[in-house]
C-alpha cells in the first residue's frame, strides 16, 4: 500500500514516466492554466475525469517542460488565492499588534541595558 501524501496538484504520469499530470477541480483554474500553457507554447494533452468528488481536469505535460509548467501552475494557484486574513481592518489590526509587540521588546531591551 502507498500512503504517500501529495500536497501538490501534479504527479508523474501513472503509465508513462516521460509525462507529468497536472490536475484541477475548478474549470476556471483549468482554463487559466490552459491559456498560460498556450501563451508559453508548451505542448500538452488535456482530459477530464469524473470522480465521486466531481470533475477533475487533467493536463499531461512532457518532462522537458516540467520546470516552466510548475511556474505556470504556481501563477494559476496564486491568481485564485484568497488573502490569509480577508478582512482589511482585522489584517491591519494584527499587523499593528505584531509591530507593537516588537517595539515593546526593543524598548524593553534598551531600557534594561
Amino acid at each position: 500500500m502507498d500512503f504517500s501524501l501529495n500536497l501538490t496538484n501534479y504527479e508523474e504520469h501513472p503509465t508513462n514516466n516521460k509525462y507529468y499530470v497536472f490536475n484541477f477541480r475548478a474549470i476556471e483554474r483549468a482554463n487559466y492554466f490552459e491559456n498560460l500553457l498556450i501563451e508559453h507554447k508548451i505542448e500538452f494533452e488535456k482530459d477530464q475525469e469524473t470522480t465521486e468528488n466531481g470533475t477533475l481536469f487533467l493536463f499531461g505535460i512532457h518532462k522537458k517542460d516540467l520546470k516552466q509548467s510548475i511556474y505556470l501552475n504556481n501563477l494559476t494557484i496564486g491568481n485564485f488565492r484568497k488573502p490569509f486574513i480577508a478582512d482589511k481592518f482585522f489584517r491591519y489590526f494584527v499587523l499593528a499588534v505584531g509591530l507593537g509587540a516588537i517595539l515593546l521588546g526593543v524598548v524593553g531591551f534598551i531600557v534594561t541595558h
